[in-house]
């Protein structure tokens, strides 16, 4: 219970900064509408002839409004502050806290990240009924089970970006590392549908985790089903475990290895 009110402390603390700083998130809205925007033109001209991969146009661009709302709602300076930690060695002053540093900086993002789905979710809202109206066949009663989802997509993601901001530990530049993962997450299910690739391309996209940070919430929301949602979710659980442990076992490999840069 300790550990419980201790982490709830940080994300409160998180999201009352996230609040009191909220004109941050303008410039994205910009961003975020152009982006949408943009794609909006491209797929009303390529939906000419009907339908493509079983998907209808209000529901591609609900899609895209929905995989652009948790790429931006997921959006985190983890990389680039882990990044910068190491290499200063100001992080040895946070080893000896008492809190789980891995831990403690998922709940100091969290509150950020609550904050932005919610600004970026009404955004979205917007822009979707704007361009496209109401999503086609949408059930309030299956919304909880694709927020669930979501939820795992930004577990995915987030652990993930800070492992590899670990490994600054050991490579001296690490940039690279990180725009690998940031283009496969864009291409396997974020700007367009695992089902627009080549099936051969689409079946191996499934066994990466790459596809269940957007495209795994996304499919649920615009064309829910069970079966679908029974096949995704175990997934994004088992994703979302191994994102985790290898962030733990990340820190726990690396954080003998510290040494200072610098401060």
């Amino acid at each position: 219970m300790k550990s419980i009110r201790k982490y709830g402390a940080v994300f409160l603390i998180s999201l009352q900064n996230a609040f009191q700083y909220r004109g941050s998130v303008l410039g994205g809205f910009l961003f975020y509408t152009l982006f949408v925007f943009i794609f909006f033109s491209l797929w009303h001209a390529i939906y000419q002839s009907g339908s493509v991969a079983g998907y209808s146009l209000r529901q591609v661009v609900w899609y895209l409004c929905i995989t652009e709302l948790i790429v931006f709602g997921a959006k985190t300076d983890i990389f680039a502050r882990m990044n910068e930690e190491v290499k200063s060695g100001s992080i040895a002053y946070q080893l000896n806290r008492p809190y789980n540093y891995v831990f403690y900086q998922f709940f100091h993002a969290l509150g950020g990240m609550v904050f932005n789905i919610l600004c970026y979710g009404l955004l979205a809202i917007v822009l979707g009924l704007a361009m496209v109206g109401p999503l086609e066949k949408f059930n309030l009663a299956t919304a909880p089970f694709v927020v669930l989802s979501a939820l795992l997509g930004l577990i995915i993601n987030f652990f993930f970006l800070l492992a590899l901001g670990l490994t600054a530990f050991r490579l001296e530049e690490n940039l690279a590392v990180f725009l690998v993962y940031q283009k496969l997450v864009f291409m396997l299910g974020m700007f367009i549908p695992l089902e627009f690739l080549p099936d051969w391309l689409a079946a191996a996209a499934r066994r990466l985790p790459f596809p269940y940070v957007a495209w795994a919430p996304a499919r649920l929301a615009v064309a829910f089903s069970w079966d679908l949602f029974l096949e995704v979710f175990p997934v994004q659980l088992l994703w979302a475990a191994v994102s985790i442990l290898f962030a733990l076992l990340m820190y726990r490999l690396n954080v003998a290895a510290l040494q200072g840069h610098g401060g």
